[in-house]
């Protein structure tokens, strides 16, 4: 089993720090350049990680309060195909640039990240196995070795029959999760976790060394994966990653 340890952010900073394993996500706000993507690859040091979180027009309705840090403007017909693991001619092509920008990055795992809103109705169910069976197979031609990272929050969590049934069904998709608040519904080869503060997304939350310890016990749970990935996503991730680093050293 190997640990990585990173945060939800990307700062050019990192390539000389102890942490060297991000999330972008700039990724999820908006779609940057092709040679910006190549810049960050070819800028990194050797070993650096990348993982990417996926673009808002993915997993995000157009209503919802984070397009508003979207640097274009959608049309009415594009409002109407964004979000909600749909699958038409746009989200198409948001996925075969994601898949690109996988395989330039070499990008451990890309990050789907649902809002609370998206239910497991029957239509997301279908959307859900739809979305991921298609996206799986764009990676697998784009020759990306890249796993995708669902994190869904909400009623998915309350009632897990549905969410459990997705996860099995598609062999590069896993659970992600926070570790203090739930578990993975299921252990594959990789494990990600996603820390977003205590209480669940109180980002302004800093990890005391007690609860690092807790986290690091929570870790040897899941021994039977190869790959585990630690990434913090709050206020204090820069201290709290190396903090964590140095532990586990």
């Amino acid at each position: 089993m190997r640990i990585y340890i990173g945060v939800c952010a990307f700062k050019k900073k990192y390539y000389t720090s102890k942490i060297n394993c991000v999330e972008t996500q700039r990724t999820f706000y908006n779609i940057p350049q092709e040679k910006t993507v190549k810049k960050w690859r070819d800028e990194a040091p050797e070993g650096f990680i990348f993982n990417i979180k996926v673009f808002q027009g993915l997993t995000h309705t157009a209503n919802m309060p984070t397009w508003r840090r979207y640097s274009k403007k959608l049309s009415t017909k594009e409002r109407e195909k964004v979000g909600n693991l749909k699958l038409n001619d746009l989200t198409r092509r948001w996925i075969d640039i994601y898949a690109k920008y996988a395989k330039i990055l070499d990008a451990n795992v890309l990050v789907v990240q649902t809002p609370a809103r998206f239910s497991p109705t029957d239509e997301n169910v279908a959307n859900a196995h739809r979305f991921f069976e298609y996206f799986i197979k764009v990676l697998d031609e784009a020759g990306a070795i890249t796993w995708i990272g669902w994190e869904p929050r909400g009623e998915w969590l309350k009632d897990t029959v549905a969410l459990k049934e997705i996860i099995q069904e598609h062999d590069k998709l896993i659970h992600v999760v926070d570790p203090f608040i739930h578990e993975p519904i299921e252990i594959k080869e990789v494990v990600y976790f996603r820390l977003h503060g205590k209480p669940y997304l109180n980002y302004k939350y800093e990890y005391t060394s007690g609860d690092l310890k807790q986290l690091l016990n929570k870790i040897h749970k899941y021994k039977s994966a190869e790959r585990i990935y630690v990434m913090f996503n709050n206020v204090y991730m820069d201290k709290n990653a190396l903090d964590m680093i140095s532990m586990v050293s």
